[in-house]
């Protein structure tokens, strides 16, 4: 007996030994094991919490078709307290519960008959939910809102709590706001007040608000990136704020019109709103716009503002930040507009002349006619010649009879005429990747000349009215790539355009005056795509070129056309032009002291 009593303990003890080692060895695991971290709960229940006692005491039900209203008395005598029903109540419930909490099978069975209640001191009053009692507007309690509008709170509340049908909450809106306190006002129950300080605890947070510095880009350029990329849902804002601290004030109103006027000339702190993210219903449900999200910027602070939003968001406005703000590369442009103008000419002409004291002749440049000294038909010793009929008293010059012996004279006159000329710029610019330099060598110019006399004046004054060209020259637009490993590709759109020609016509009220009615230009224009250029070589543009070649012919009628002895009563004129231009673009890339200080560290 003793022996087996022994073996007992002795086993007994085996056992402890070996449980409270298991249970070591499970305590050990279970502190290995990794700890998940738990985010902040984001659920709402969108229903009032039912306690119609505070014992709470399970209850096992099994019923068929048993008149909601005995159920519910059940219920209320149950918990001890009184219950009203509403003439809107009726229908008939089907349940099995086995030890289930009083208040939950309370909440059970106003979810499935579609009843609501509300509690008056210790009287339950339940009635279909969409109807609306006077009891639940006993009370007025005060909710304080702080960071946001409380008219959006309020508006959200009644629209998708309030009139949801809800069991245990106000089936009507019971929410308005004070607009000086930004206070709510919740003409409800305990219940009612109680889902709204959740909603206020919920949504009344500080809006995120940070500025992020840009280093290389425009905060401009990375405004409008973020918004048409990165966020593309969003509505402009559009407008600069005016005053307030660093711009804020036009940023939390959404920016004034940028059409008004009125606007100082000196703005210190001064942003933009370039987009903010639109706040839209979705069916019957009203979005509570609480922390939109707007994107600003600060040119002359170099930051691009963020306010609103979330944690998330931001975070990938920081990353696209950080991924899309790079240092652009940059190249040393040095340019060579060359000019070559090369002109001739070979004249040939004959000069034939007849004096005699009553009769003159010359032929001279092949056109016949006579010198004003020396007319064809000569009366008298001398005559006056005027210009017009008004200057009869004070002739230019007199005109005297020829009195030397006739003579018939003949001249020959070849001249050779060669010009050359070399205009050179040499311009040297700094390009930026990706941005349009534009090189601007043109002049101005009168391209219309429109006079009218002035009616009002008294003495008749002639009024001009001038228009002014502006693109005579050579205009170079260039808009360069510059990849890393040592090229740079450009396009190149040269336009030169010189005076070719003036059309003009006599002013009406002063003949001897010229008006400008056209100006026609010559143009030499290449547009050139993708041109690839090697650091530190040149690329040469040529082949612009230009000639023209004339020759004039003049001769006296008859005399002219005898072969051989032709030549002599002819005049002949030949001329030459000719126009090049030559661009030469030599590029030369920057590299920055830290770039090769990082180069030589990841060599």
């Amino acid at each position: 007996m003793k022996s087996k009593i022994s073996q007992r303990v002795i086993a007994g003890l085996v056992l402890t030994v070996f449980a409270l080692s298991n249970t070591a060895m499970s305590v050990m695991a279970v502190n290995e094991k990794p700890m998940l971290r738990t985010g902040e709960e984001n659920t709402i229940k969108l229903k009032a919490d039912i306690s119609i006692t505070q014992a709470n005491e399970p209850v096992s039900l099994s019923l068929r078709d048993s008149d909601v209203k005995q159920v519910l008395r059940m219920f209320a005598d149950k918990a001890g307290m009184n219950i009203i029903f509403d003439s809107s109540v009726s229908g008939t419930v089907t349940l099995d519960l086995v030890d289930v909490p009083l208040n939950s099978a309370f909440d059970l069975v106003l979810s499935i008959a579609g009843l609501s209640y509300v509690v008056d001191e210790n009287t339950l009053i339940v009635s279909s939910a969409g109807t609306e009692m006077s009891a639940t507007k006993q009370e007025i309690t005060l909710v304080p809102v702080k960071y946001i509008d409380a008219s959006v709170l309020a508006e959200f509340l009644n629209k998708n709590i309030f009139t949801m049908k809800k069991p245990g909450l106000s089936n009507s809106e019971i929410v308005t706001t004070n607009p000086m306190t930004n206070e709510l006002l919740v003409f409800g129950t305990k219940n009612d007040v109680a889902i709204t300080r959740k909603i206020v605890e919920k949504f009344d947070k500080k809006p995120l608000s940070t500025s992020i510095k840009i280093s290389h880009t425009t905060p401009e350029q990375m405004a409008d990136l973020i918004c048409n990329m990165l966020l593309p849902a969003t509505s402009s804002g559009g407008g600069k704020s005016t005053g307030g601290a660093a711009g804020i004030k036009g940023v939390m109103t959404g920016a004034a019109s940028s059409g008004g006027g009125g606007s100082s000339e000196v703005e210190l702190g001064g942003g933009e709103v370039a987009c903010q993210v639109s706040a839209n219903s979705s069916g019957t449900l009203t979005s509570m716009p609480l922390q939109t999200l707007v994107i600003s910027y600060f040119t002359q602070q170099g930051t691009i503002g963020v306010i609103g939003g979330s944690e998330d968001q931001l975070e990938m406005i920081r990353e696209f930040i950080a991924d899309n703000d790079k240092k652009q590369p940059q190249a040393y442009l040095e340019l060579s507009i060359i000019e070559l103008n090369e002109q001739g000419s070979k004249t040939l002409s004959n000069t034939w002349q007849y004096l005699s004291k009553h009769f003159s002749f010359n032929a001279s440049a092949g056109s016949s006619g006579t010198s004003p000294y020396y007319p064809i038909f000569f009366s008298g010793s001398q005559y006056p010649h005027v210009p017009s009929a008004d200057q009869v008293d004070s002739p230019d010059y007199i005109v005297h009879r020829y009195n030397g012996p006739q003579a018939l004279t003949y001249a020959i006159n070849y001249i050779l005429e060669s010009r050359k000329g070399r205009v050179v710029a040499n311009p040297r610019i700094l390009i930026t990747n990706g941005q349009e330099s534009v090189i601007d060598l043109t002049s101005d110019y009168v391209k219309t000349v429109t006079s009218q006399v002035v009616s009002e004046s008294l003495t008749g004054a002639v009024q001009r009215d001038y228009e002014i060209g502006d693109d005579n020259g050579i205009k170079i637009s260039i808009t360069p790539f510059i990849s890393p490993d040592g090229y740079v590709t450009l396009n190149i759109t040269p336009e030169y355009a010189t005076i070719a020609s003036q059309v003009t016509t006599p002013n009406e009220s002063d003949p001897t005056v010229t008006d400008i009615q056209a100006t026609l230009l010559q143009r030499r224009n290449l547009e050139l795509k993708n041109v690839r250029i090697k650091d530190g070589e040149t690329l040469v543009i040529g082949g612009m070129i230009r000639e023209e070649d004339q020759k004039t012919v003049q001769k006296i009628p008859i005399l002219g056309d005898i072969p051989g002895l032709g030549m002599f009563f002819r005049t002949t004129v030949s001329s030459k032009t000719k126009e090049e231009m030559l661009i030469m673009i030599t590029p030369k890339i920057i590299v920055d002291s830290d770039d090769v200080m990082r180069n030589e560290n990841t060599l």
